[in-house]
C-alpha cells in the first residue's frame, strides 16, 4: 500500500505550529510497511485541498490521510471541500450532537453543530478528547481518512480508530521502536555503522528530538529482523530508554515504582520544569515526594540551608552549591532520590568561565551524592528543557545500575 499525507491550516502552512503530526504519521505507516510517498501541506483554502485531491486521484498511491479543517469555526474548509470534490450530500449525525451536548454538558455554540454533519459514505471516527470526529471515505478505488488537527487528538484518533484498519492492509514486515539518550544522531551513526552494513534487510530509521534519538527498525524477514534486533539492543544497552516511543520521564517513574523509591528535586534554572516532567507521568504521585524552587540565593538559603559563605565563594552555579542543595533536600525529607539544579539559561548572564548554558547538577541516591556539569546549546527554553531530559537521563543510569559508588567513580 502506498499513502499521502496532506496537512491542512494556514497554522501549519505558515510555520506557526510544528508539523509534529506529518513526523507522528510517517512513523506510524514506516512501522505498518505502508510506503509513504508524499507530504503536502496546504492552508485553510477549499481549492488548493481539492487541487490535491485530483493529484492524489491521478497517483498510484491508495491512501490519503488529512489532518486538520475539522473545527467548528469558518475556516474550518477539510469536510466541506472533500465532500463537493467527490459530490457527497452532508446531513446531521445524531449520535454527533448526542456527543457535544455530553462535552459541553448542557448549552454550547451552535457553530459545533457543523462538526455533526457527514455523508452516509462516511465512516466516522470518535474523538474522546475533542469535539470534532473523524472520517473515513471509500471513493473511486482510493481510501481517505480524515482526521483532526489538534496533535493530541489526532494521535489517540488514529491510534485507536485508524490504526486497526490500517494493519489488515499493511505488508507484512516486523518493527520495534526505541527511544535511546546519551549520545547525539551523528555519534550513534558512527556506532552503530557496522551493524547497519552487517543487517542490510533491516531498515534502520533515525529522528532526532530535542534531547533523545528515536531509531525505528523494520523488515520484511523475521529472521532478519530478529537477529537485527537482538545484536542492536545489546549493542544499545546503557542508551536504551525503553521500547515502543516510552519517553525518559516514564522510565524514571516506573523505574521508582518498581525499586519502592522516592523522587524529590531543587531547582533554580528549570524553574519547576524538571518537576513538571516528572508529574506529567501518570501515577507519579506514588513517588515524586516534594520539589523546590529556589530561584534566587535567598531561598536556596531558606528553604535548603544553602550557606552564603558557599555561594560567595563559588556562586550559585557551582558543584559546591548544588551539593549543598542535595543535602539540603535530605535534611526536609526522606525521598532516596534526589536532584539539584543550578545553570544559567540565557541569554545574559554567561561569563568566560561561566557560559550561557552551563549547568551544574548533582544526584543523591540513598547516601551517595554525585555532581556533574554541562553545557547546554539553544536558546533559554532549550536549554531549561535539555537540563532537564539530560538529568533525567542520568538518574535513569543509576537507577538502572542501582551501584551507585561504581557510577561516582566515573
Amino acid at each position: 500500500m502506498k499513502a499521502w499525507i496532506l496537512n491542512i491550516g494556514d497554522e501549519v502552512l505558515l510555520g506557526k505550529v510544528c508539523n509534529t503530526n506529518a513526523s507522528f504519521l510517517g512513523r506510524e505507516l514506516f512501522k505498518l510497511g505502508i510506503a509513504l510517498e508524499r507530504v503536502a501541506v496546504v492552508g485553510d483554502d477549499s481549492g488548493m485541498i481539492k487541487k490535491e485531491l485530483a493529484l492524489f486521484e491521478k497517483s498510484e498511491a491508495d491512501l490519503l490521510i488529512t489532518t486538520g479543517g475539522l473545527g467548528p469555526t469558518h475556516d474550518d474548509l477539510t469536510k466541506e471541500a472533500v465532500f463537493e470534490f467527490f459530490g457527497l450530500k452532508a446531513e446531521t449525525r445524531e449520535a454527533v450532537v448526542r456527543n457535544l451536548g455530553a462535552y459541553f454538558g448542557g448549552d454550547y455554540p451552535k457553530t459545533n453543530l457543523k462538526q455533526a454533519n457527514f455523508p452516509q459514505e462516511a465512516v466516522l471516527l470518535e474523538n474522546r478528547i475533542g469535539t470534532a470526529p473523524g472520517a473515513i471515505l471509500k471513493m473511486r478505488g482510493k481510501t481517505y481518512v480524515l482526521l483532526v488537527g489538534p496533535p493530541a487528538e489526532m494521535r489517540a484518533m488514529f491510534t485507536e480508530s485508524v490504526l486497526p484498519r490500517l494493519q489488515v492492509f499493511s505488508a507484512e514486515s516486523f518493527a520495534a521502536e526505541f527511544i535511546a539518550m546519551g549520545k547525539g544522531e551523528s555519534e550513534f551513526e558512527e556506532y552503530l555503522g557496522e551493524l547497519y552494513k552487517r543487517h542490510p534487510e533491516v531498515s534502520f530509521a533515525t529522528y532526532p528530538e530535542e534531547g533523545r534519538i528515536r531509531f525505528l527498525l523494520r523488515s520484511g524477514n523475521d529472521q532478519a529482523f530478529a537477529a537485527a534486533l537482538s545484536e542492536f539492543r545489546a549493542l544499545m544497552e546503557d542508551y536504551l530508554i525503553g521500547a515502543d516511543g516510552l519517553t525518559i520521564e516514564e522510565a524514571v517513574i516506573n523505574l521508582l515504582k518498581s525499586k519502592g523509591y522516592k523522587v524529590s528535586v531543587a531547582e533554580s534554572c528549570t524553574g519547576g520544569m524538571l518537576a513538571s516532567f516528572l508529574v506529567n507521568v501518570p501515577g507519579a504521585s506514588d513517588v515524586f515526594h516534594e520539589g523546590f524552587v529556589t530561584y534566587s540565593n535567598e531561598a536556596k538559603m531558606k528553604y535548603l540551608g544553602v550557606r552564603k559563605e558557599t555561594l560567595d565563594r563559588f556562586g550559585a552555579v557551582s558543584e559546591e552549591v548544588v551539593r549543598e542543595m542535595v543535602e539540603g533536600i535530605k535534611r526536609r525529607n526522606g525521598a532516596e532520590a534526589r536532584i539539584a539544579i543550578s545553570g544559567i539559561a540565557g541569554p545574559r548572564g554567561g561569563t568566560a568561565e561561566k557560559p550561557v548554558g552551563l549547568v551544574h547538577y548533582a544526584i543523591g541516591f540513598k547516601d551517595e551524592v554525585i555532581a556533574e556539569a554541562k553545557i547546554f546549546k539553544g536558546n533559554r527554553e532549550q536549554i531549561r528543557r535539555r537540563t532537564c531530559l539530560w538529568v533525567l537521563y542520568r538518574l535513569f543510569c543509576l537507577l538502572k545500575a542501582d551501584q551507585f559508588q561504581d557510577i561516582n567513580k566515573e
